[in-house]
């Protein structure tokens, strides 16, 4: 009965975390069609200004998260802006320049941190006891965090006037221009979300493990997979393989070993993609 608590418990908060990094990375594909491979380095950015502001500064939790969410937010627009922009369309081109951002930000970590992990004191001490599983009060303030952005961006997506342009820009471009979308600034906006998302994930999830600088690389495979299983473009398919994802890890941890956790996603994409390409939900993209 403990395991199956166990898995059911922190499968469900690493599905939610999965998540808010998926999410950010499927939007971004959806709406401007490029795979942005700085995406991880969002992630990272958020953990170490988690570490700077809270540990650092001793800036109290709320501000600390604040200025780390609104900081990346504002380097993913800065990335979008001036780099993308110039060349969107040469896909190749972006994939390589997302890929050097990725790698300028890691070594800037190195620099500035050093090699050595930053941790980041729980924002809430204390656990409770839950069939028999016990679970830190900052692993349920993650999980809960996580949920409720998902779903503010999916409210935002499908019920806001602004929400709905993006949508229109990331189903067919050309029309949305004709429908006097401003479809630049459409990007822009989908860019500092997705950076805000996984600022959140970097932030909140800093307490429970060590900011590094290589820890970008394993948002961005897990978001990989992520988007593969769900489909490409689907915000829900992304909620849906996460939770999958999430789950099945931890099954994997509990009954073989935590060794081979990491290979459920590499299983997975070679399944989906011999099984069913398209993904779980697929929208596809339109020009």
């Amino acid at each position: 009965m403990t395991a199956l608590v166990s898995i059911l418990v922190l499968g469900t908060i690493w599905g939610a975390v999965y998540s808010l990094i998926a999410v950010g990375f499927t939007l971004i594909f959806g709406v401007a069609g490029i795979i942005n491979l700085s995406h991880g380095a969002f992630y990272m950015i958020g953990a170490y200004l988690a570490y700077t502001f809270m540990t650092l500064l001793k800036i109290n939790v709320p501000l600390s998260a604040l200025m780390a969410v609104a900081g990346v937010a504002f380097i993913g627009v800065a990335i979008d802006y001036f780099g993308i922009r110039p060349l969107r369309e040469r896909h190749a081109y972006v994939l390589i320049l997302t890929l050097a951002f990725a790698l300028f930000f890691q070594e800037l970590m190195y620099g500035i941190y050093g090699p050595y992990g930053k941790s980041v004191q729980s924002f809430v001490v204390g656990e409770i006891v839950l069939g028999g599983v016990h679970i830190s009060y900052q692993k349920l303030i993650t999980l809960f965090v996580a949920a409720a952005f998902v779903i503010l961006l999916w409210l935002f997506i499908k019920k806001t006037k602004t929400g709905k342009s993006i949508s229109a820009v990331a189903q067919n471009k050309d029309a949305a221009i004709l429908m006097g979308i401003q479809y630049e600034k459409a990007y822009r906006m989908t860019m500092g979300i997705s950076a805000g998302l996984a600022a959140i994930a970097g932030v909140f999830i800093s307490p429970i493990l060590e900011a590094v600088p290589t820890m970008w690389s394993f948002p961005l495979f897990k978001a990989f997979a992520i988007v593969i299983i769900g489909g490409l473009g689907s915000l829900e398919g992304a909620i849906i393989a996460s939770l999958l994802l999430g789950y099945s890890e931890t099954l994997v941890s509990f009954l073989i070993s935590a060794n081979y956790a990491d290979m459920v996603y590499l299983i997975a994409i070679i399944l989906v993609l011999v099984l069913r390409p398209t993904g779980i939900l697929s929208k596809g993209r339109r020009a």
